[in-house]
C-alpha cells in the first residue's frame, strides 16, 4: 500500500472508531487533503485531525478547523429544508421513500460529515404529477428528467427524486432492475405519516448494488465503503444476516459482497457479520488503487470512455469499438424502457425515444457527441484490464 494511502485510510478508521490519529513522520498534507477532496471526505479527515492538533502544522490546523465548520453548518442547512419538504410531502399526502445518503449519514459519528451532492428519495409512480405540481409550487427548478430519474434545485438544495431505484443490471448474473422494482414491499414508516425507509436488510442490499451500479458505470469512493461500515457497526447482530445472505444468493452477488466486506474488515478493522473467502494482496491492492485514485464517483482522472467500452462488452474476451458505438448512438429498447415507459407497451417507438433524449435535454446532443468521439479514441488495453479487475471482484 503507498504510504499516503496508509496515511488516509488510517484516519478515516480513526473516525469510524471515534479515536485520535496517532502521529506519523514525513505525511504530506497537501496530497492527503487531495485525496481527501476527490472523495468527499475533507471534512472528516479535518475533523480527525483537529483531535491531534500537536501532530499537524498550524496553517493546516486553522484550514481544518475552517473547513469542518464550513462543511457541518452546510449540510446541517440542507438536513433541515429536507425535513421542511418532507413534511410537505406529508402534508399532501404524498409517500416518500428515503435512503442512501440521507438516511446512512445517521449512523456516522458526526451525521453532518457525511457529505452528499444531492438528496434522493422514492415516490409512487402514481404521484409523479402531484409531487412535480408541489416542487414547482415551493419554487424549485426542474434540473433533469431523465424518467423514472426527476432532478430539482433550489439555492443550495438538489433533489433526485425517483418512481425506480435500479435502472441498469449490474452485472449479467441476475435481473437487478426486476429485484429492485418492488421496494415499497421492503419499507418501515419515518417521522411522518407518509415518509418511509427501507428495512436495514433491504437497505443493506441495495446499499451493495449500487455501490455495484457505481462500479459498472465508472467507479465507486471509499465514502461508499465507509457507509458499510457504519451500517454494521450501527446494527451489528440485531438485524437478519441470514435473509440478507440467501438474498446475496438469489442475486449471486456472494463474491462482490465478499468484496466489500473484506475491504471494509481490511482497511476500517470492521468485521464482516457473514463469513469472508480470502481475497489475493495484489486484488486488493489493485481495488484499493482503483477505489482512491477515481474519487467519489470513479471518475476522477479517469477516462470514462474506457469504462463505457469495458462494460459494452463486459461478457466477450475482446472490446469492439464498433459495437460500443452503435449501442451509444443507437442503444436498444432494454436500455432505454426504463427510462422511457411507454417503450415497456410499445417497443416499435424506440426510433422515437432516441429523439426524445435528446430533445427533451437541450444540449445533450453534445455530450453525446463529445461521448462518441471519446469512444473511438479509447484505450482497449486499459478496457482489459478493467475486465480483469472486475471479474474478480464478482462483477
Amino acid at each position: 500500500m503507498k504510504a499516503i494511502y496508509q496515511d488516509y485510510i488510517s484516519l478515516l478508521k480513526c473516525f469510524v472508531h471515534n479515536t485520535a490519529p496517532a502521529n506519523r513522520e514525513k505525511v504530506d498534507y497537501d496530497k492527503l487533503i487531495h485525496l481527501a477532496g476527490i472523495n468527499s471526505t475533507e471534512g472528516i479527515v479535518n475533523y480527525v485531525l483537529l483531535k491531534a492538533p500537536e501532530i499537524v502544522d498550524t496553517q493546516y490546523h486553522k484550514y481544518m478547523s475552517r473547513q469542518c465548520r464550513l462543511q457541518i453548518a452546510g449540510l446541517s442547512h440542507r438536513a433541515q429544508q429536507m425535513n421542511i419538504l418532507s413534511a410537505k410531502l406529508d402534508e399532501q399526502g404524498i409517500d416518500h421513500l428515503l435512503f442512501k445518503g440521507y438516511v446512512v449519514k445517521e449512523y456516522y459519528t458526526v451525521p453532518e460529515l457525511r457529505t452528499f451532492g444531492d438528496i434522493d428519495f422514492v415516490i409512487r409512480k402514481e404521484d409523479r404529477k402531484r409531487c412535480h405540481e408541489l416542487m414547482m409550487t415551493l419554487g424549485y427548478e426542474t434540473r433533469c428528467d431523465w424518467e423514472p430519474v426527476y432532478s430539482y434545485s433550489k439555492g443550495s438544495e438538489y433533489y433526485e427524486i425517483h418512481t425506480d431505484v435500479m435502472e441498469i443490471d449490474v452485472s449479467d448474473k441476475a435481473d437487478y432492475k426486476s429485484y429492485f422494482s418492488h421496494i415499497w414491499e421492503y419499507t418501515l414508516a419515518n417521522n411522518h405519516a407518509h415518509a418511509h425507509e427501507f428495512t436495514p436488510e433491504f437497505h443493506f442490499l441495495y446499499l451493495l448494488t449500487h455501490i455495484a451500479k457505481h462500479i459498472s458505470t465508472s467507479g465507486a469512493g471509499i465514502r461508499m465503503y465507509l457507509d458499510i461500515a457504519f451500517f454494521i457497526k450501527h446494527f451489528g447482530d440485531t438485524i437478519d444476516w441470514g435473509w440478507i445472505s440467501e438474498e446475496l444468493k438469489k442475486l449471486q452477488f456472494q463474491d462482490f459482497a465478499n468484496m466489500v466486506l473484506t475491504a471494509v474488515q481490511e482497511w476500517f478493522d470492521i468485521s464482516g457479520p457473514l463469513p469472508l473467502k480470502e481475497i489475493s494482496a495484489d486484488t486488493m491492492e489493485d481495488f484499493l488503487d482503483f477505489t482512491i485514485e477515481g474519487g467519489i464517483f470513479g471518475k476522477y482522472g479517469r477516462d470514462k470512455n474506457v469504462i463505457f467500452l469495458k462494460e459494452q462488452n463486459r461478457s466477450e474476451a475482446e472490446v469492439s469499438k464498433f459495437k460500443t458505438l452503435m449501442f451509444r448512438i443507437f442503444p436498444p429498447v432494454s436500455s432505454l424502457k426504463f427510462r422511457y415507459s411507454y417503450l415497456q407497451k410499445c417497443p416499435w417507438l424506440l426510433p422515437a425515444a432516441w429523439v426524445h433524449r435528446i430533445v427533451g435535454n437541450p444540449g445533450s446532443w453534445k455530450r453525446y457527441l463529445h461521448h462518441v468521439r471519446g469512444i473511438a479514441n479509447a484505450d482497449t488495453e486499459e478496457a482489459l484490464r478493467l475486465k480483469k479487475l472486475y471479474r474478480e471482484i464478482g462483477l
